[in-house]
């Protein structure tokens, strides 16, 4: 059962239950391949994935996109969510594409209300937000941080190693979650598997010999 208050409890927003925030919240099942309107958001700010899989695509001044990946559990978009309540002519809505990536269930969430609204405990809810919004940045800043640092085959191996096992799916599917060009990725893949340094099953990647990727990152330090 995935009621509004349910889903305060499971993002640790226990104070806004029974509140007016609680009604003004929005619980859809989404099919794959739809795309959120990010109209929407001008109402609703972010949302909370009970269940499924979304992509935001993120166009730059330049022309180039920025993909995010998110999953069961996470809060997307605080990041760029209460931008438009000082500064509306900042405020771009089409820098920005939400994409379903498989049937999912969405909670909307319009957190910027709680600026408005009166209720108990509202200072620990705002600190709340101001944490989540502060960690998504750094998530951000950090995965920029590292593209702009290390070579797409450098990067890949550090992500690999950092989290063991890849199942994110398909080669573009990685391309895109780790914003390393395809081509580039699938001869990496296919160069790390030969040489029996890394293993491909199914959609599942990981690191098959520790002591060849060792050796085979010694090129980086040159």
């Amino acid at each position: 059962m995935n009621t509004k208050a349910d889903i305060l409890r499971k993002i640790d927003f226990e104070e806004l239950i029974g509140t007016e925030f609680e009604d003004l919240m929005s619980i859809e099942k989404l099919t794959k391949g739809t795309s959120i309107y990010y109209e929407r958001f001008k109402k609703f700010n972010t949302y909370f994935l009970i269940k499924g899989k979304t992509q935001h695509i993120i166009y730059t001044p330049e022309g180039g996109e920025f993909y995010r990946d998110f999953f069961e559990g996470d809060i997307p978009g605080l990041s760029f969510s209460l931008s438009n309540r000082k500064s509306p002519e900042r405020f771009r809505p089409f820098d920005v594409d939400v994409i379903v990536k498989e049937d999912s269930m969405i909670a909307y969430i319009p957190l910027e209300k709680t600026l408005d609204l009166e209720f108990k405990g509202k200072a620990a809810v705002l600190e709340k937000i101001i944490t989540i919004g502060v960690e998504d940045h750094f998530k951000e800043f950090n995965h920029l941080l590292l593209k702009s640092i290390y070579s797409d085959e450098e990067f890949f191996i550090k992500y690999l190693e950092d989290k063991k096992v890849l199942n994110i799916g398909t080669s573009k599917e990685i391309s895109e979650h780790l914003n390393i060009n395809l081509r580039t990725l699938q001869r990496l893949l296919k160069k790390l598997t030969g040489e029996e340094i890394i293993e491909k099953v199914g959609t599942k990647v990981s690191i098959k010999d520790q002591l060849k990727l060792d050796k085979y990152k010694e090129k980086f330090e040159k």
